[in-house]
């Protein structure tokens, strides 16, 4: 049982037989009406937030200590539905995706500047899920004034980030763990690297070892430009999501199949393709399943070398399976 009049409203939470559930924020007009915050008693004051942030801070000290770059809050994971925090040296990047987290955030960057020493917060609330909530679209300074070429360091590359106009919230961060393991060992050679966006596939490769890199940030069109450099002995496919809502599946699975397709394509025999899928309503299953007939139609023989998902700064939450939204594989070749 839900009570609330206005969307973002903190309301207690009942089954059908009175048993207390949690406390959380409603929205009547989105297709998730209720996020939970705590499921024990208690408020949610500044106190509360203040635990969720430490503890959330606390994590990725552990796992990345001293790093410029860093995903600092990932929304349910970290028991804040509706918000993503991201670090880039002294600069935060926040994404609101829910009214009720919109609410809560004056409190919120309160505490974000006082745990972290930022001086500048940037808002990238230029996505489209903010319309389902009742939101409207915009990128704006929250607080400070950001550097105009904001340089950092990611796993040893100096990098500028744009901030109010790059992709996302500036940087593709999900990518560290699996570059720092895939690429050691399969970035000998020639190096194709597909939705490039910034490099940091094709600098990192170089830096391990390959021989030349081909960069292409386009459409799944682009890689048909490829096939004249037929041959490569590493090709990465990192795109976007292709299926932003269940009732894309079916269409973004062909764009999948295709672009798959087209990468093994170019692959020299005993060659590495690592293709990725970020799209969370593509099951890993499902996505397995795609790139099977993707080596089938291109006459390869494939095999699985390593499965991976998000950097661990991303962590899936167990209770929300969309959380858990990245897919890479690397594939050996013949």
């Amino acid at each position: 049982m839900i009570v609330a009049r206005t969307p973002g409203e903190l309301v207690r939470v009942h089954d059908s037989k009175g048993r207390f559930l949690g406390t959380g924020y409603v929205n009547p007009h989105s297709l998730i009406a209720v996020r939970l915050l705590r499921r024990s008693e208690g408020p949610i004051d500044q106190a509360f937030l203040e635990a969720r942030i430490d503890a959330a801070l606390a994590l990725r000290d552990r796992l990345y200590p001293d790093e410029d770059a860093v995903r600092l809050i990932y929304s349910e994971s970290d028991g804040l539905p509706g918000l993503v925090v991201d670090r880039y040296r002294d600069h935060l990047a926040v994404q609101v995706t829910t009214a009720g987290m919109e609410l809560l955030l004056p409190g919120l960057l309160d505490l974000l500047e006082t745990r972290t020493g930022s001086r500048c917060v940037i808002a990238r609330n230029d996505v489209g899920i903010r319309r389902l909530e009742g939101l409207d679209e915009r990128v704006e300074i929250l607080r400070g004034d950001p550097d105009e070429e904001l340089e950092i360091e990611y796993e040893g590359l100096r990098l500028r980030v744009d901030l109010p106009g790059g992709q996302k919230t500036g940087l593709f961060l999900d990518q560290r763990d699996n570059q720092r393991t895939l690429l050691p060992w399969c970035s000998t050679g020639e190096v194709l690297d597909c939705y490039c966006y910034q490099g940091t596939w094709s600098l990192l490769a170089l830096r391990n070892g390959a021989s030349r890199v081909i960069g292409i940030d386009s459409s799944a069109d682009a890689l048909t430009l490829a096939a004249v450099h037929a041959g490569f002995d590493l090709v990465i496919v990192d795109p976007p999501a292709f299926v932003r809502s269940r009732k894309h599946l079916k269409a973004g699975l062909r764009g999948y199949l295709d672009l798959n397709r087209k990468a093994l394509d170019v692959v020299a025999p005993g060659g590495t393709l690592v293709t990725c899928s970020c799209s969370h309503h593509v099951r890993p299953e499902v996505f397995l399943d795609t790139l099977s007939h993707a080596a089938g139609l291109a006459g390869r023989h494939v095999r699985v070398l390593a499965a991976l998902g998000q950097s661990r700064d991303h962590p899936p939450l167990l209770a929300a399976p969309e959380t858990a939204y990245l897919k890479c594989l690397a594939l050996h070749v013949e």
